[in-house]
């Protein structure tokens, strides 16, 4: 699982579509590794519990860019970050 925040904070001169486009293979990604994971072992099932909070935030950042929404469950570092990307993303926002 790719640091969320880094990846966000190190994208420059990127577009909407573009983001969007990373942040959906990034679920995606995610997606898999959930449907993958084993649950034999607490370890494993402590794991897959990781992953899917992984994705979650994934698809919550996913929609803030999409669709201008912040998710009740959006933490406030999230939304803070989301809005500093914001800022600099070129390109037209969410219609």
């Amino acid at each position: 699982m790719r640091d969320l925040a880094a990846l966000l904070i190190s994208l420059v001169n990127i577009d909407r579509h573009s983001l969007i486009a990373i942040l959906t293979s990034e679920a995606e990604a995610a997606q898999r590794s959930v449907k993958a994971a084993r649950q034999r072992t607490a370890a494993q099932r402590s794991k897959r519990r990781q992953t899917a909070d992984h994705l979650a935030r994934i698809e919550r950042i996913l929609c803030f860019f999409e669709r201008g929404e912040i998710a009740p469950e959006m933490s406030a570092d999230d939304i803070e970050l989301c809005k500093s990307v914001e800022q600099r993303l070129h390109g037209p926002g969410p219609t």
